[in-house]
C-alpha cells in the first residue's frame, strides 16, 4: 500500500492515543488499589485474580476478533466499536460493590479491550513506511502506553481520587474513550492487507494460517511473551502495592515512582523498536530482555529514602516495554503473510496473555498473600531472566538488516 504524504503521521497518532488509553484504563485499577481495596474488602489474592481474569478475556477475545477482523477485512469500524463498548465498561467500574462485581465487571471490559492491539498493528503493518516500521509500532505499543497510561496515568488518577474518590474517577474515564472513537472514523482508512511494502510473502489463506502456527519466530515469540506480560502485568499491578506497603511511601510519592515507568516507556518505547529497525530484532530482544529485569530489582534493593535512584531503576529497567513492542509487533508481522497480522500479533499477546499475564497475576496474589509483595517483584526478576534466553531462538526478520546481510553475501 503506497502511504499517503502526511497520512502515516495521523495514522499513528490515532492509534496510539487509542491503545495508550486502552492501557489508561486498564492500570487505573492498580494504581487506585491502595484506596479501592479497603473500600470494598478485597485482600491481594482476589485482587490478583481480579487483574487475572482481565487478562483472560482480553486474551481470549483478542484473537478471535483479530482473526474474524483478518476474515472479513472490517477493521476501522470494529475498531471504533471496541473503543466506544471498553470505555462504558471502565466508567461501570466505578459501580462495583464488592469482589464479584468488580471480577465480573473487568472480565467484560477485558472482552473489549483485547482486540485494539492486534487491529492496531494491522493498521501500521500495512500503512507505514518500511523504514519506519519498527518505531511505529514501537510508538503505538510502547510509547503512547508510557505517556498516557504510565507517566499521565498514575499522577491523574491518584489526584482524582484524592479530590472526588475513585468511583468518580472511573466514570470520568468514558469521555476520552467516545473521542478516540470518533477520531478512528474520521481520521483512519480500511488497511489494505493484500499491498504491504516491504513484504514478500504471500500465500492462501488457509494454508498459510497453518504455517502461521509453525513458524519459529511465533513460537518463540509466545514464550517470549508469556515471561514479559507475566512481567510487565505483574509489575503494573503489583508495585503500587509493594510500594506503599513493604516501602511505606505514600500515595503521592508511590505515583511519582510509577510515573518514572511512564517516562521509560516513553524512552524506551521509541528508542528500543528503533534500535531494532537498524541492529536487528533478534539482539535488541536478548540484551534489553535481560535488563528489564533492573526494575524490580530496583525496587527491592534500593532503600525508600533514596527516592532518586528508585526512580532510575524503574525508568531504566522498563526498556522491557520496547521490547514488548518489538515482540508483538515487526516480529511476527515480518515473518509471515500479512494477510494474518493481526492473528498472529493476538495469538503472540492471547497466549502470553493467558499464561504470563493471567497465571503471572494469580501467582503473584497468592505469593503476596503468603509472603508479602516482595515475593512478587521478585517473580517478576525470574520472568526476565528466563525470557532474555528464549530470545536466543529468534531469527532475525528485521527489513535493513536482511538486506544489508544481502549485498555482503552478493559481493
Amino acid at each position: 500500500m503506497t502511504v499517503k504524504k502526511g497520512y502515516e503521521n495521523t495514522m499513528v497518532i490515532v492509534v496510539s492515543l487509542a491503545f495508550g488509553f486502552v492501557m489508561f484504563d486498564r492500570f487505573a485499577l492498580p494504581n487506585l488499589a491502595p484506596f479501592l481495596l479497603p473500600d470494598l474488602g478485597i485482600n491481594p489474592a482476589q485482587f490478583g485474580l481480579v487483574m487475572s481474569a482481565f487478562a483472560f478475556t482480553w486474551a481470549g477475545v483478542g484473537f478471535l476478533a483479530s482473526f474474524w477482523s483478518d476474515m472479513k477485512e472490517n477493521k476501522k469500524r470494529m475498531l471504533a466499536f471496541f473503543i466506544i463498548c471498553f470505555s462504558i465498561c471502565s466508567l461501570a467500574t466505578g459501580f462495583a460493590a464488592g469482589f464479584v462485581s468488580l471480577l465480573i465487571i473487568r472480565l467484560v471490559m477485558g472482552v473489549f479491550e483485547g482486540p485494539i492491539y492486534p487491529l492496531n498493528m494491522s493498521f501500521l503493518l500495512a500503512q507505514s513506511t518500511p523504514k519506519r516500521r519498527g518505531f511505529n509500532m514501537g510508538l503505538m505499543g510502547t510509547t503512547s502506553v508510557g505517556l498516557i497510561s504510565s507517566l499521565a496515568g498514575p499522577l491523574i488518577v491518584v489526584a482524582l481520587a484524592q479530590s472526588v474518590g475513585w468511583r468518580t474517577t472511573f466514570f470520568l474515564t468514558i469521555m476520552p474513550g467516545l473521542l478516540i472513537a470518533f477520531m478512528v472514523l474520521k481520521c483512519l482508512e480500511e488497511p489494505d492487507m493484500n499491498k504491504v511494502e516491504g513484504t514478500t510473502v504471500q500465500a492462501d489463506r488457509k494454508g498459510e494460517f497453518k504455517e502461521v502456527l509453525k513458524n519459529r519466530n511465533i513460537i518463540t515469540g509466545i514464550l517470549f511473551a508469556i515471561c514479559i506480560l507475566g512481567w510487565y502485568v505483574v509489575m503494573a499491578s503489583f508495585a503500587p502495592l509493594f510500594l506503599t506497603t513493604v516501602k511505606g511511601l505514600n500515595p503521592t510519592t508511590m505515583s511519582i515512582i510509577m510515573s518514572a515507568l511512564g517516562v521509560g516507556g516513553i524512552v524506551w518505547g521509541m528508542a528500543v523498536p528503533a534500535l531494532s529497525d537498524k541492529f536487528g530484532r533478534k539482539p535488541i530482544a536478548i540484551i534489553f530482555g535481560f535488563l528489564s529485569a533492573v526494575t524490580p530489582l530496583g525496587l527491592l534493593l534500593v532503600p525508600a529514602d533514596n527516592l532518586p535512584l528508585m526512580a532510575f531503576c524503574a525508568f531504566f529497567g522498563w526498556c522491557g516495554a520496547g521490547v514488548i513492542a518489538v515482540n508483538q509487533g515487526p516480529i511476527p508481522t515480518e515473518s509471515i503473510n500479512p494477510k494474518f497480522a493481526s492473528t498472529a500479533v493476538a495469538t503472540i499477546q492471547g497466549i502470553g496473555e493467558l499464561i504470563g499475564a493471567v497465571g503471572g497475576s494469580a501467582v503473584a496474589g497468592f505469593l503476596a498473600n503468603a509472603y508479602g509483595y516482595s515475593a512478587a517483584m521478585w517473580l517478576c526478576v525470574g520472568l526476565m531472566c528466563v525470557g532474555g534466553l528464549i530470545a536466543f531462538n529468534f531469527y532475525e526478520t528485521a527489513p535493513v538488516v536482511l538486506a544489508k546481510r544481502n549485498a555482503e553475501a552478493g559481493s
